[in-house]
């Protein structure tokens, strides 16, 4: 995994924990006391509905909070993992740490086929004023260490 790959999945796991929160608030909504009438409801087939029972039975359909802790312990995780990451980077200097940024993380837009991609070495060289092989090696190198 890298920078740009555990970024993403940090993102994903912000949105579906704002979704399960939705889900949440949308249960909750059936015993908040906006909910409670004072007069009875009658629906189909003259049965009533209580509300109580309704809320426990979706919330455990759906098990939402042990949803939502996995998700945040999910997030807590990648994230200490993303801070190691960096400072494994700062191991390197200014220099190499630009040099994987740019390789990893930034996306330029083409000229010619107006799409997204990634950086070549020629433009990396260029960014950091240092030759497309050094370059090359201070990733490799990188790519060496992570990957055992």
């Amino acid at each position: 995994m890298d920078l740009k790959q555990a970024n993403k999945e940090l993102e994903e796991l912000e949105n579906d924990y704002e979704y399960y929160l939705q889900e949440k608030e949308q249960i909750l909504s059936l015993v908040s006391v906006s909910a409670v009438q004072p007069k009875d409801i009658i629906v189909k087939g003259g049965k009533r509905i209580d509300r109580y029972t309704k809320y426990v039975e979706l919330e455990e359909e759906k098990q939402i909070n042990a949803t939502l802790d996995y998700i945040h312990q999910r997030k807590e995780n990648l994230l200490n993992w993303i801070n190691k990451e960096l400072k494994i980077m700062l191991k390197y200097g200014e220099v190499e740490a630009t040099i994987i940024q740019l390789k990893e993380n930034k996306l330029i837009k083409d000229k010619n086929t107006g799409k997204y991609r990634n950086m070549t070495w020629e433009e990396i060289a260029k960014e950091v004023h240092w030759s497309k092989s050094f370059c090359r090696n201070v990733y490799r190198q990188y790519k060496r260490k992570r990957d055992i």
